[in-house]
Formats: C-alpha cells, sequence, structure tokens
C-alpha cells in the first residue's frame, strides 16, 4: 500500500472554523476503525487470503485418490486383417494364413482408479501451501499497518490545518478590526491612506490564504474518504487536536523479532527450504497404485444395442507403477546448488532487516524527543507572539506606534503561527514513525 506522507501545511486557514461543531467529528479512533472495516485493500487482500486457502485444499487432492470412467464405442466396417503361421493349423512351415481378429463392433466402459503411494513432491507441496496461507495472513497484517499510518498521517493534516485556521482567523478578526479603526483615524485626518492600503492588502493576502487552504484540506477529507472507503459527498470532520495530547515521551520498548517484515522475511525462508526440498524430491521414485475393472461387448454389424451372445464381457486388473530418476545431466544437482544460495542470502537480509528495524526505532525515538522539545519551544513563542500583537494593537489605537510597526508584528505573528503548527504536526509525525517503527501500531 501507498504511504501518504505527512504535509506540513505552511500558510493560512479558511473561514469555517464554526461550522465544524455543528457536524458529527470522528476521533482519530472511529476513522481508524472504519478504514479497517472497509477499506477496499484490505478488501482485495483477503481474497488473496481467501485464493490461497483454497490452494491448501488443491495441493491435498494430489494425496487423495483419482476415481475415473470412461466409455467407447468403435464399429470398424473392415476389421484390420492378421497373418497366422499355418503350421499352427498343422500346415506347411513357413507359410502363412490371413485371419480377421475381432469384430466389426466394440463397446466398452471402464472404471479407473489410481493412488500415490509414495511421492514426495506431493507432500512438500501441502506444506508449501501451508506456509503461503501464514504468508498471506501477514500480508494482511502489513496492510493494515500502512493503511493505519496513512489514516493517522491524513488525520493530523487536517488536525493541523484546523489549527490554523483558527489561530489565522483570530488574526483576521484582528486585522479587520484594525483597519475599520485606521479607515475611522483616516477620516479624522490622525492617519494616512497609505496606512489603510497596507492594513487592507494585509488582510486580502490572509483570505487568500485562506481560501487556497480550504481546497488543500478538502482534498485530505476526500483522501481520508478514500482511506475509510466512503462516499465523498458525505460530510466527515475530526476531532479539533488537544494540546494534552502531546504529553511525555513513550517508552523505548521494542521486540526486532516481532516486527511484520522480519516475519514475512522467516515465511519466505520456511517456503524456500521446501522449494529446496523439492528439488531434492527429484531424486526420488515415484510410486502409486492402480486398479482397472470394466466391461466390453461386442457385435459382428453396426448395432449399438446388441452384443453378440447378449452379453457384456468383464475385465480386470490392479498393479504398481513406479519411477526413479537415473541420470538427468546434472540438473537437479545444480537447481539445488542455487536454492542454497537463496537461502544464504536470506539468512544475510535477516540480518539486515533486524539491524534496520533497530536503527529506525532508535531514530523515530531521537525524532520524537527532538520534535517535543520543538513543540514545547514553539508553544511559548506563540504565546508570547500573541501577547505582543495585543500591545502593539493597544499602543497603535492609542497612537504609540506606526502602521508599519502593526503589520510587521503581524507577519511576526504569522510566523509563530506557523511555526507552531508545524512543530505540533512534526511532533505527531514522530510519534506515528515511532509507533510504526516498533511494530506497534495495530494492537
Amino acid at each position: 500500500m501507498k504511504k501518504y506522507p505527512f504535509l506540513v501545511a505552511f500558510g493560512f486557514l479558511f473561514g469555517g472554523f464554526g461550522t465544524l461543531h455543528a457536524q458529527r467529528s470522528y476521533s482519530l479512533e472511529e476513522c481508524t476503525n472504519l478504514a479497517l472495516q472497509q477499506s477496499l485493500q484490505l478488501q482485495a487482500d483477503a481474497l488473496d487470503l481467501e485464493k490461497t486457502n483454497a490452494s491448501v485444499q488443491q495441493a491435498y487432492s494430489a494425496l487423495l485418490p483419482n476415481l475415473n470412467a470412461s466409455g467407447s464405442y468403435q464399429y470398424s466396417p473392415q476389421v484390420q486383417t492378421s497373418v497366422i503361421p499355418s503350421e499352427t493349423f498343422g500346415g506347411p512351415s513357413g507359410t502363412y494364413i490371413p485371419a480377421r481378429l475381432g469384430v466389426s463392433q466394440v463397446k466398452t466402459a471402464t472404471v479407473s482408479l489410481t493412488q500415490n503411494i509414495y511421492n514426495a513432491s506431493a507432500v512438500i507441496g501441502l506444506k508449501a501451501a501451508k506456509v503461503l496461507v501464514a504468508g498471506n495472513q501477514l500480508q494482511v497484517r502489513s496492510s493494515q499497518e500502512d493503511l493505519v499510518y496513512n489514516v493517522g498521517a491524513t488525520y493530523y493534516n487536517i488536525q493541523s490545518l484546523d489549527k490554523q485556521e483558527e489561530l489565522t482567523l483570530q488574526r483576521l478578526e484582528n486585522t479587520e478590526a484594525l483597519l475599520a479603526t485606521t479607515t475611522q483615524q483616516l477620516q479624522a485626518g490622525l492617519a494616512t491612506q497609505t496606512d489603510v492600503d497596507r492594513l487592507t492588502v494585509t488582510r486580502d493576502n490572509t483570505k487568500a490564504n485562506l481560501e487556497n487552504l480550504q481546497n488543500s484540506k478538502e482534498k485530505y477529507y476526500n483522501l481520508l474518504k478514500v482511506l475509510m472507503n466512503m462516499p465523498l459527498e458525505e460530510t466527515v470532520r475530526v476531532v479539533p487536536f488537544q494540546e494534552d495530547e502531546v504529553g511525555a515521551m513513550p517508552e523505548n520498548g521494542f521486540d526486532a523479532l516481532e516486527k511484520t517484515n522480519y516475519l514475512q522475511l522467516l515465511q519466505n525462508k520456511k517456503l524456500m527450504t521446501l522449494e529446496y526440498q523439492n528439488i531434492k524430491a527429484g531424486y526420488k521414485p515415484i510410486v502409486s497404485l492402480y486398479a482397472n475393472y470394466g466391461y466390453s461387448g461386442f457385435q459382428s454389424d453396426a448395432n449399438p444395442f446388441k452384443n453378440i451372445n447378449g452379453k457384456f464381457y468383464p475385465a480386470s486388473s490392479i498393479g504398481l507403477k513406479f519411477s526413479v530418476p537415473i541420470f538427468d545431466g546434472f540438473n537437479i544437482k545444480y537447481q539445488a546448488k542455487q536454492k542454497q544460495i537463496e537461502l544464504q542470502k536470506i539468512d544475510v537480509q535477516a540480518k539486515q532487516i533486524l539491524q534496520n528495524n533497530e536503527q529506525e526505532v532508535a531514530n523515530a525515538h531521537a525524532d520524537l524527543r527532538s520534535n517535543l522539545i520543538t513543540y514545547q519551544s514553539q508553544k511559548r513563542n506563540l504565546a508570547l507572539a500573541q501577547k505582543v500583537m495585543a500591545d502593539i494593537n493597544q499602543q497603535y489605537q492609542s497612537g504609540i506606534v506606526r502602521v508599519s510597526d502593526v503589520i510587521n508584528t503581524t507577519a511576526e505573528l504569522q510566523n509563530a503561527q506557523t511555526n507552531f503548527v508545524t512543530a505540533l504536526i512534526n511532533f505527531k509525525q514522530a510519534e506515528m514513525s515511532l509507533k510504526k517503527a516498533q511494530g506497534t501500531l495495530l494492537p
């Protein structure tokens, strides 16, 4: 499954925050559960698993008896002629008598039974089918992990946009109030047209950014609906981000041997080991039992409903068949050699995966710690920038500072808000990445 990266939404949010609370909001857990229940990708994986389960039953069939029925009808206008030595009937030696042995019409009906008594490849094939089932079960789990990660990534992106929307709307309200005050001051001769124009540009730029981000937010909601297999026209809202969700660092617990990618490699090794055994089984004999029982009817002319003497004559046989390879030009030997090398390569890959898994966890834990510190710092910076903005607005209304100071402070507040939301989403990204690295996204 394709992984959707986190997007740090730089810019400002759009209007409409007040409508969020009028609609049903889905928690991350609810979105995740819906996705796990309804995902089309998981439905496809489930069908693959069902198909693999059917292959196990197919493998069983090689160990069961085969029973077949057959019949034939043959009419020969001219029965084949054979020659018989004349001395068989007292004639001179070296001469032959032509004779037609048989009749023109022959009908047969036969039931045949075959049963493998010893076939190493059939037994190995059954074991391999069961290993494939276990491998497909792990593939389903891997798809579930990817789905949970993608739902979380999309959910947090939407939450970050909601938070930016809230902050930007506050700033937009302040800018519009300041613009109204400055317009009144212009009319009273206490401000210049340039002051009004600069504030108007600031307000319009903020509105334009809100409109742009509205489009981005809608796309993320559409992605979330696709992941949950919900109609695009259905209304979905996420729960607003709560700052108390950013807590202490989690414990660095991790079992590298239980990660899905490592378990998948072990299943591949089991399957490859069986393939090696199957190649070696090419040296072993194949023994099977067979039995036949049938009836034949004869007639001298073409009449399917008549038999000579009005009878069918029975015939039966039973026996063993076996085949033993003697020399194959060393084909099996070198096939087995190649498979041995592949098994050695898997052992090396297993060590690499364990190392990579441990490295991913260590890096993810370090990223989470760093992002937590950054988030706490940016949270303080945002509170300070908001206080400075409030002070500057009050000073401007009192005529202490110029409108350029207000615009500069607004830009600083914008930067602080962007940094805060960026730090927030980076922390949630690092948190999800740590869970994914540890293999704990699923219960």
